[in-house]
């Protein structure tokens, strides 16, 4: 078993869109769970279940790139490429994490 981390903090003024947008990633990707800092408002963890190696190498390049990915990779672009403009920072201050479950 598997999970990804996915962290990043938005601009305040991006919230409203991100929150609608959040609901649609629920309703594409169930295997996703959102989470927002108790602490710090706009803090926000997306947690992904059962990602394979290359299901999460096309997640990382389309959230860190700017569009030009080709294949399933163009899918997750599409879907994810309004984020780059709600982080505060951008694309680059997208964080995200693949762990395997210790055996």
């Amino acid at each position: 078993m598997c999970l990804v981390f996915v962290e990043y903090r938005l601009k305040p003024a991006c919230r409203e869109l991100y929150l609608a947008w959040a609901e649609s990633v629920k309703a594409h990707y169930p295997q996703c769970t959102l989470y927002e800092g108790t602490d710090q408002r706009n803090l926000f963890v997306e947690v992904w279940q059962g990602i394979d190696e290359a299901a999460y190498a096309d997640m990382k390049r389309a959230r860190r790139r700017s569009g030009s990915e080709s294949g399933a990779a163009a899918d997750v672009y599409r879907h994810f490429a309004p984020l780059g403009e709600w982080v505060d920072g951008g694309r680059e201050k997208i964080h995200i994490w693949r762990f395997e479950k210790v055996k």
